[in-house]
Formats: C-alpha cells, structure tokens, sequence
C-alpha cells in the first residue's frame, strides 16, 4: 500500500479523496465477499468508514485521573490540538473507581458517558480502553459494551499475558468476542498488545483478531532498550542495530509481525521518551510504513513539545521530517505502575525470552485493504 498523497493510477489524490475513493473500493469488495464467504471483518470496516464517527486523529492515552490530570487539566493540555483521549474505563471487573482515587474517577457506564461528553463538547475526541483478563468473559463483555453505548467512539482492548492481565482460554476468548459482538454490533472494537514476539504468544491472539478491528501495538524504545531484549529480538529473527532499540527498529519489526492479520495499526509511542526529538522519527516512519495515526502511552508524562509536533502533524500528510542524524536513544529505564493498572509493559530481565515466537500470524489475511483513517 502507498503513502496517502501518492498518485493512484497515475492520478495525484488528497488523503480526503483517496479515503472516499478507498469506501467505494472496500464497499465493493465487501459486496463481492457478502456473495461468497461474507466477511465480518471487512463488513465491519465498511460500516466504521461510511457511518463511523471520524477517526482522523492522533490519541494520548489516560490511566488514572490521579495520574495524568482531572478533566480540566487534561483539557488545557489537548483542547484545540485534534488530539483525542483515550480513558481507562474498567480493569477486568472493576470501574476505575477502585484503583483511582481522583474526584473525577469512573465509576460506571453513566459517569463514563459524562467523561465522554465533557470532552467531546470541548473538540476532543472520546474513546474508552480497559484491561481485559477473561475471568468472567460474559461479564466483561458487557461491561465493554457499556462503554460503547456509552458513548466512545471505540473500545480498546489492552490484552497482555502475565500477572494482572489476560489469564483466560481461548474457549474464553471466542465467548467474551461472540457476547460483545452481539451488543455492539460493528462498532469498532481494538486490542492492545505488547508486540515483542515472545510476548504475543502469552495471548489468544488470533481468537481476539477475528472480532476487533485494530492494533495498537506498545513501541516504548526507552523502556525496551535492554539486554534481555535485544537477545528477544535477536532470537526470534530481528537483530538488533549499532543504536539500540530505536522508534525505527520497533516500528519495522512491529510490521513485520503484525500487519498480516489486516487490521488498522495505530502505533502507541513512549510519551516518556528521554530525548522527545524521537518522536519526530517514531511519527515519521510510522507515516512511511502506511500508519499514519499515532498514540502516545501516557499523557501524563509527555511533554508540551511532543504535543505540539502531533498537533502541527495530525494523520494523513507527511509529517515534517526528523533531523537527518538520529539522536541516539536513551537506555533510561522508564517507571511503570502496577501490570493492572497500565499497558506499559515491564523491561524483560531474563537473559533468554521465555516462549519460542511465531514466525508470523496463523490468521488467513483477506484481500488488502486502504490504509486506515
């Protein structure tokens, strides 16, 4: 797929026209399909792209209130920058109200459709995320759809192995994905992953494919600028640069692995990043490999100038270009909260990855599609 802007068939389109021209394409296609094997999938996306709410943004991840800033705050920070909110809803069965001791914590579908109207009356674009684990897969189904009815304009699935996070089966996975799509319908439904090889294989990854729409994969070069990482990446086929773990190197690999399964791909940055000049380079080879909407994990500790640049740079034209010589990537170690309680995955400490990655997806990929929005 080519970079929006491209000429398509010898003819030069605006990111507005070839999206128009992509609806048509994948409407069409959609049609073809409904004849034959009617994929939900590709059903489901012509659906977001002609009726969906607009999804032409960047988005900053928000996990506590206690943490990032109660509602006005946040909004002195983003309002009139196009960036959107993503809020932390609910951990497995739990409102945020039990991890989060913030006036303005949620505390249930009705206090999270207030959020949602707070935010999106001031120009800012709403969505929900929760940590999903499969204890009770009926149960958490529900209350994911209650986010979307709700209000959000999507629902992201933070979907990790280890200690606080996903624990269920695959039998869970399909059970929770068949409940929450019978109340949802096609609204759009998005995991989050840690996409270290080794990592993917601690979750049902295809299972959760096979009912959501997009990934959202954790590229944290500082946090994952490690030993034990680059022997992970080095074994499971993606050495290692002279630099480090760079935004560069995470993005490529993070391609590799992920874009078979056909889904949206909106990359999900290191707000903490040591050196914020890397963020010019994250969003600029994520504009080039096709995934041109970025998010940043977390916007409590991202600083102003990151903002800024996203805001001048929103999705669809090329953003400006990083310096010519990268800036080395730091090795600082970055502090995360509690597995429950964040995406951010923690460093890996063995010398060894503990699980043999897949070489690729299982998942049979459907006819290629047009970027996302």
């Amino acid at each position: 797929m080519g970079r929006v802007g491209d000429s398509i068939l010898g003819r030069h389109v605006t990111r507005r026209r070839f999206i128009q021209g992509s609806a048509v394409t994948v409407g069409a296609a959609a049609l073809t399909l409904a004849n034959t094997q009617c994929d939900p999938a590709l059903l489901r996306r012509v659906h977001q792209v002609t009726n969906g709410p607009d999804a032409n943004h960047h988005v900053a991840w928000v996990w506590q209130f206690a943490s990032d800033g109660g509602l006005d705050h946040i909004a002195s920070r983003i309002q009139g920058t196009g960036i959107g909110v993503a809020v932390k809803s609910h951990d497995g069965l739990d409102w945020m109200a039990k991890y989060d001791n913030h006036p303005d914590h949620i505390t249930g579908p009705e206090r999270l459709r207030n959020v949602g109207l707070y935010f999106e009356d001031r120009g800012i674009p709403f969505h929900a995320w929760c940590v999903v684990k499969g204890a009770d897969p009926i149960r958490e189904a529900e209350m994911a759809a209650a986010c979307i009815n709700a209000g959000a304009r999507s629902l992201i699935l933070d979907l990790e192995g280890g200690s606080g996070f996903w624990h269920g089966s695959v039998a869970d996975a399909l059970l929770y994905g068949q409940r929450l799509r019978d109340l949802v319908g096609p609204a759009r439904i998005d995991i989050s992953i840690d996409p270290r090889p080794w990592r993917i294989n601690l979750v049902p990854m295809n299972e959760f494919v096979s009912f959501t729409d997009g990934i959202w994969p954790q590229l944290y070069w500082d946090t994952f600028n490690s030993s034990g990482n680059y022997v992970g990446y080095t074994n499971a086929g993606f050495p290692v640069p002279e630099q480090g773990i760079t935004p560069e190197f995470l993005l490529e690999t993070n391609w590799t692995i992920t874009s078979p399964y056909n889904r949206w791909i909106v990359p999900v940055g290191q707000g903490s990043a040591a050196d914020p000049g890397t963020w010019p380079r994250f969003a600029h080879r994520a504009w080039s490999l096709t995934t041109p909407r970025v998010s940043i994990w977390r916007l409590g500790v991202t600083r102003d100038e990151v903002l800024r640049y996203l805001a001048a740079n929103p999705p669809g034209p090329e953003p400006a270009a990083p310096p010519a010589t990268p800036t080395p990537t730091s090795a600082a170690s970055t502090k995360t909260a509690r597995p429950t309680r964040t995406p951010t995955p923690k460093p890996t400490r063995t010398p060894r990855p503990t699980r043999t990655p897949s070489p690729s997806p299982t998942l049979t990929v459907t006819p290629s599609l047009a970027p996302p929005p």
